[in-house]
């Protein structure tokens, strides 16, 4: 009997399931696409069993039963749900890996609990080669059961770079596949702010290919150290096959999305939370399909560009990079206050420092910044983001004045200066705001001197 069954053998399924083999338990596949099984038979010996029926893939596990569903989220996996249900067992453990929609995890926690099954929504991020070799895991649902597949989940999981697995329970119901969520939120501001940096590189240094390049492999071995900053030293090294010339001038301009980056702001909408950096990174996705392409490019006299240009962009992107992570932590704590969730935001941190999109070195800083201070309300009252925040945001004021000089938009990187001159300012403008609203409206106003609810007869001067 197999230790562990995964459903679904497309490459993320299949590595993934050879991942949970290479450590040492025994693994059954199956998949309703034959040619996957058949792909997956390749590896076949006694720790790894294709089956071509669903009846032979549940008979073949040990009990309880541990299965991974790794399939297209929405109705695929509720089919597969229903087709699970009559051959399983009270205590069996169903784990969704996909990127389901959180308030889809939740209906199918409550269902499967009615049927005596434990469900646990899990986000995977890591791509195809963190499935095989080490993906980051974010397990939420019932935390009995995690603790009977976490031996096998910590087994296949990154590790830290002091040898910690990126997984650990995140919470009840949906909050795995929320974290997941934000986790991919917080990946297209950085994605953005590293474009938008490129940018400005490009048009107002008029640095090449190959010397943008040399400049981020040279951030990724500090501070700045990040999986995404090391990835676009290489794309921007990439010959094309073709031409001959770097495969980046031949990229067309325009950004796709699979859609958790709209969940995301359809909830931060719903809890009011400002995640301004996030918002245009997704914005500027739409913008890229819908701009028009008509106007000339900017032209920069390169004698104008500062001369600690690489300086200035290198503190302002470290910055928003932490506004980013900062911004997707204070939805987190917002999410977990209107749920009724208890998260762990050091674990949450310490499952993206290795194995995913987003794992960076300020993952570690900000994971010790929640070990100080579980409650923490934003992450720049933390003494470590705090520092950051008044070491660097005057470079970022500066990159963005630059930026909007050479006519090069900035959107992610406006926001996170706007955002950190905004969440701490006492005299926001938001005053007149009420003061309309009272007048067209008689929707009332607090006071800043005294408590209570107001609101004035206003009158037009003759």
């Amino acid at each position: 009997m197999q230790q562990f069954g995964v459903i679904g053998l497309s490459v993320m399924g299949k590595n993934l399931a050879l991942n949970v083999k290479n450590h040492g338990y025994s693994v059954s596949g199956f998949s309703i696409d034959k040619p996957e099984v058949d792909a997956l038979a390749k590896y076949e010996d006694k720790d790894l069993k294709p089956t071509y029926t669903w009846e032979e893939f549940v008979n073949s596990l040990e009990k309880p039963r541990k299965i991974l569903i790794q399939i297209m989220a929405g109705k695929p996996v509720d089919e597969t749900l229903q087709k699970l249900l009559p051959l399983l067992d009270k205590g069996d453990i169903l784990i969704d890996g996909g990127n389901s929609n959180f308030h889809d995890t939740n209906r199918r926690y409550e269902e499967m609990e009615k049927h005596g099954i434990h469900f646990i929504g899990m986000g995977v991020s890591g791509g195809e080669e963190g499935a095989l070799n080490g993906p980051a895991l974010m397990p939420g649902g019932d935390e009995k059961a995690y603790e009977e597949v976490s031996p096998i989940l910590e087994a296949m999981a990154a590790k830290t770079p002091t040898g910690q697995p990126c997984v650990g329970y995140i919470g009840p119901a949906g909050s795995g596949h929320y974290v997941k969520m934000v986790h991919n939120g917080i990946e297209y501001g950085i994605m953005q702010i590293i474009s938008e940096v490129y940018d400005v590189l490009r048009t107002v240094g008029h640095y090449s290919n190959d010397e943008m390049s040399e400049i981020f492999k040279n951030w990724d071995k500090g501070a700045l150290q990040a999986y995404l900053i090391e990835i676009t030293a290489k794309v921007l090294k990439q010959k094309d096959n073709l031409t001959d010339d770097h495969i980046i001038d031949h990229i067309l301009n325009e950004a796709s999305y699979k859609g958790t980056g709209n969940w995301m702001l359809e909830d931060a909408i719903r809890l009011g939370a400002p995640i301004t950096v996030i918002a245009e990174a997704v914005l500027a996705r739409f913008m890229s399909k819908a701009t028009l392409r008509d106007d000339p490019e900017p032209k920069i006299d390169p004698e104008k560009a500062p001369k600690d240009l690489v300086d200035q962009l290198a503190k302002a992107l470290y910055l928003a990079m932490a506004v980013s992570y900062g911004q997707g932590f204070e939805q987190l704590t917002m999410a977990a206050k209107a749920y009724n969730w208890r998260l762990h935001y050091s674990t949450i941190a310490q499952n993206w420092e290795a194995g995913c999109i987003i794992r960076s070195q300020m993952l570690h800083d900000i994971k010790f910044a929640y070990n100080a201070d579980k409650d923490l309300p934003n992450l720049f009252k933390a003494p470590f983001f705090d520092k950051v925040k008044k070491e660097n945001i005057s470079a970022l004021r500066e990159v963005v004045k630059i930026a909007a000089d050479a006519g090069v938009p900035t959107p992610t990187l406006s926001a996170a200066l706007n955002y950190l001159e905004s969440i701490f300012n006492p005299r926001l403008p938001q005053n007149m705001i009420q003061g309309q609203r009272d007048y067209f409206g008689a929707h009332t106003y607090q006071r800043n001197d005294r408590p209570g609810t107001f609101h004035t007869e206003w009158y037009e001067e003759k």
